[in-house]
């Protein structure tokens, strides 16, 4: 396989030394964090605005990595517990930690608070990290800006929510052609009264007093192909069938559910965004003695190992996502090796896994 090497010449201290109107050595203080206050505000003001400007700050990653034998994975997240309960994001994780562990590099997991999203690059470059894996990476305004902004100094991976033109190393399933084959197969079954139930399709992301409202890629991409595939077979959608759920919240996510299923003219089949949303449906179903894949078919989407471990067995469409784990780690190390690679975009297929519940 060819390599491509970028044709953009990376900034250097010179650059940013210019375009601040100050001398090299005013700029190697303020990279060094111990030494940045003996420059006065007004200096640091400037040489801040010039880094942003030139790109140069990622470059202090390269040099930090040469005099390293074994490289420092960073993994970022959201700051919130419900990450450490998302069968989504620890199924990933699983396949990280078995491939950095055998490798024997190392691990570091960045909860960042508020105060920190303004020096993100700063922390990284602290806590010696080589490469970056980003598990949500919409949600907070400085993360997206570090994505969207990324010069590949610091290599960076993100994980679904694939947005087109990034220049960052993305791996993601085709979650819309994903969603088509959950419907196809209930349609061939012949459930023409099919329901959706919806993750959010537009994320809050919060700084400071500041909330901005963003749309979800991989929700609106699923939502997109739910409703493509009905289209495609003469049906139409109703609106009262399509249910927003909580992604993150599994009770909240059960009570929505409940609600709506006391009080709908009952359809025949349900698809879930997410096997957590599926598996809260799983249960109402049950307590509803409309028994999963006797009374009320239900398909998933992850194919977390609780799905598979429940009776009734939750049908649903898998993603690799151990496997995305694992091939993160490799594409970081790649990069750590060798900084000038172009990033990559693999999307991964999905697969109808047929159990129980349909």
């Amino acid at each position: 396989m060819i390599r491509k090497k970028r044709e953009k010449r990376q900034p250097t201290i010179r650059d940013v030394a210019k375009a601040a109107d100050v001398s090299i050595s005013s700029v190697t203080r303020f990279i060094d964090p111990r030494k940045r206050p003996e420059l006065s505000p007004e200096t640091q003001a400037k040489v801040e605005k010039a880094v942003l400007e030139t790109g140069y700050l990622p470059n202090i990653f390269a040099r930090k990595r040469r005099a390293k034998k074994k490289a420092t994975i960073g993994i970022l997240t959201f700051p919130s517990s419900e990450i450490f309960r998302s069968r989504y994001h620890t199924e990933i994780l699983t396949g990280v930690h078995e491939h950095a562990f055998r490798s024997a590099h190392e691990l570091k997991f960045f909860i960042l608070r508020e105060h920190h999203y303004d020096r993100i690059e700063e922390v990284l470059y602290e806590h010696g990290v080589d490469g970056l894996m980003i598990l949500s990476w919409r949600c907070h305004p400085n993360v997206v800006e570090l994505v969207e902004k990324s010069s590949g100094a610091l290599p960076l991976v993100i994980f679904n929510d694939y947005k087109p033109g990034l220049k960052v190393n993305v791996l993601y399933t085709n979650v819309r052609e994903g969603m088509k084959q959950a419907v196809f197969y209930l349609l061939r079954r012949g459930f023409k009264k099919i329901a959706l139930l919806a993750g959010p399709r537009d994320v809050l992301i919060q700084s400071g007093t500041k909330t901005q409202k963003i749309v979800s890629f991989d929700a609106k991409e699923k939502f997109d192909g739910f409703l493509e595939a009905l289209k495609e077979k003469g049906i139409s959608s109703r609106k009262e069938w399509i249910v927003e759920c909580p992604s993150y919240n599994q009770e909240e996510s059960y009570q929505v559910i409940k609600e709506w299923l006391g009080k709908t003219d009952l359809p025949e089949a349900l698809v879930a965004m997410n096997d957590e949303i599926a598996l809260d449906a799983w249960r109402v179903l049950k307590e509803f003695k409309l028994w999963p894949g006797e009374k009320m078919a239900l398909v998933g989407f992850d194919d977390i190992e609780k799905g598979r471990l429940v009776s009734p067995s939750l049908t649903t469409i898998h993603q690799p996502l151990p496997q995305m784990g694992r091939d993160a780690v490799d594409i970081l190390l790649e990069r750590v090796g060798d900084p000038m690679m172009e990033p990559i975009q693999k999307c991964y297929k999905t697969e109808l896994i047929v159990r129980q519940t349909a």
